[in-house]
């Protein structure tokens, strides 16, 4: 797991993707490029400036645009002209995982892979914990038809049934609403950026802290006591 999910970190970053994960590029000191400029619109200033990015049969990459743009308009000044890229994790002004793609993004595909691997997961466990819980009930049923049934086995079956019901909720609080708004925003319905961070710092991480309480029976006992 550890692997996998350093893996899915890492690839984003790398120098090799960049095609799949840079969204653009910051030349500086370059008076036709004025902040961060996505590829389609080097491709007009290109074409404009230089009648060619357009009828050759150049690939549109990263590497190549930087060849046009330093290698080729400006040659003199290859020297003083350096770049800056607008990477997967630079896209909010907190370094987080870019889940709010649009359908133009690069990282699109990446992104909706997570997302439907983390949703793979959710089903998977939510499925296990049915089948432990249908066997929970089945062992209760049993012991209540018993002349002297265990009370005390009884009760830790229905323990563990609210345990696993809380466990199933809270995961699907944190995670199905945020796959709706991140398919919303991809569909473009919606515009979620602005409350990307609220998401990603304060409601994602809620199941990571909610769940060791429920293991250990303190969030059951605080509702308890509240009750």
């Amino acid at each position: 797991v550890f692997t996998v999910s350093l893996t899915i970190a890492l690839i984003p970053v790398l120098p090799v993707y960049e095609d799949h994960f840079v969204n653009a590029l910051y030349v500086k000191d370059n008076p036709l490029f004025k902040g961060f400029t996505t590829k389609q619109e080097f491709g007009r200033v290109i074409f404009a400036y230089y009648g060619r990015f357009k009828t050759e049969n150049v690939d549109r990459s990263w590497e190549n645009i930087r060849k046009f743009v330093i290698g080729r308009m400006f040659t003199q000044d290859h020297n003083k002209i350096s770049s800056d890229t607008l990477s997967f994790y630079g896209n909010d002004a907190v370094c987080l995982f870019k889940y709010f793609v649009k359908r133009d993004d690069p990282q699109v595909k990446f992104s909706w892979g997570v997302l439907l691997l983390n949703f793979v997961c959710f089903i998977i466990i939510t499925i296990s914990y049915m089948i432990v819980n249908i066997v929970s009930m089945k062992s209760s049923l049993v012991l209540s038809k018993g002349k002297d049934p265990n009370k005390t086995f009884r009760n830790r079956n229905k323990k563990l049934q609210r345990k696993i019901s809380f466990i199933i909720m809270t995961d699907f609080a944190c995670w199905i609403p945020f796959i709706v708004v991140c398919a919303l925003n991809t569909l473009e319905v919606i515009d979620a950026s602005p409350s990307y961070a609220l998401f990603s710092i304060v409601i994602l991480p809620i199941n990571s802290v909610i769940n060791p309480l429920l293991y250990d029976d303190t969030l059951l006992v605080i509702v308890r006591r509240l009750q």
